[in-house]
Parts: structure tokens; C-alpha cells; sequence
């Protein structure tokens, strides 16, 4: 029997997803209990989501083989971006039908966001295939996301003089 087209496939993927959602939910549980000041139940939470965490990351493997590159996740994030807002307007739709229109509004406010995550995941794609995303070919404003400096080049500083952390952590702050 072909792999793709077993139950066991099948139960991977689904398995896979479960880990991603348990993973998302712990998180926000961790939130909660943190914020109602019982921290060893928000570290229990935190605990069990790294555990989904490492799970989905091994499930991703086997199902994918080796890791993907960060290219590929960045395609594969920006498309579900892009599918997920349709999903939320066609929620809007049948919610400003039902007469919800404050959901309505929610779904299309959430429907925004997933196209801005799109647009982001796009930019960051088309940096890295161009090779500019730590370096642009005009000088420009990068701020680093350890301690928030902010310098002027063509390229991020190898290393952040300041807290010393790689160049990795800068991003593009503006164009000058």
C-alpha cells in the first residue's frame, strides 16, 4: 500500500496538527494562570506546550523528512495566511447573514490580519531568494531586536555593538 494513501498517513497529519493546536492552546492557558498569579500552574502549561512543541517537531520530520528550510516554511506560512483569510471573510459573510454583526466584524477584522501576515511572509520570501534580507542596496535604518539599536548601512552589522548578539537579530527598520 502507498504511504500517502494509508490511514497511518493519515493519523501523522492529524496527529501533527493536534500537537501545533495543544501546543497554541497550552500557551494561552500559561497566559491565564500566570495572570491569575499561579505560576506553577502556568509553568505546567508552559511545560506541556514545549512538549508539543518537540512532538510536532519530530512528527514534522517524519512526515517531511529533514527539517524544512526556513524558505519553505515561509511559503507554506504566507499560503495558509492567504487561504485562512478567505476563510474568515466567508465566517463574516455568514455571520453579518445571521445578523451577528459584531462577529461579523471580528472575522473580517481577523480576515485583515491574516492578509497582512501574508504580505510580511511575501516580503521576507522575496528578501531572502534576492539575498537582501540583512543586506539592501541602499543605505538603511536596522534596529536590533536584543536591545533595540539602531544603526545606518547597507548591510546589518555582523555583530550588534551594543549587546553583541549576531546579525540575525536585526531587521529593517525604515529606508532613509
Amino acid at each position: 500500500m502507498d504511504f500517502v494513501q494509508s490511514s497511518s498517513y493519515n493519523n501523522l497529519i492529524k496527529a501533527l496538527e493536534d500537537s501545533y493546536k495543544a501546543s497554541g492552546k497550552q500557551l494561552l492557558f500559561s497566559k491565564k494562570a500566570n495572570q491569575d498569579n499561579l505560576i506553577q500552574v502556568s509553568f505546567q502549561f508552559d511545560t506541556s506546550s514545549r512538549n508539543n512543541e518537540f512532538i510536532a517537531e519530530r512528527l514534522h520530520r517524519e512526515l517531511y523528512g529533514e527539517d524544512t528550510s526556513t524558505l519553505d516554511n515561509l511559503i507554506e506560512a504566507s499560503n495558509e495566511s492567504l487561504e485562512e483569510s478567505s476563510e474568515y471573510r466567508e465566517y463574516s459573510r455568514i455571520a453579518m447573514e445571521e445578523g451577528y454583526d459584531r462577529l461579523a466584524s471580528l472575522f473580517n477584522g481577523i480576515a485583515n490580519i491574516k492578509l497582512n501576515h501574508n504580505t510580511d511572509f511575501n516580503i521576507l520570501i522575496r528578501d531572502i531568494r534576492n539575498n537582501q534580507l540583512l543586506c539592501k542596496p541602499s543605505e538603511v535604518l536596522w534596529i536590533c531586536l536584543g536591545c533595540g539599536n539602531i544603526l545606518s548601512g547597507l548591510c546589518a552589522p555582523e555583530i550588534c555593538p551594543v549587546c553583541g548578539y549576531p546579525q540575525g537579530y536585526y531587521e529593517l527598520l525604515s529606508y532613509l
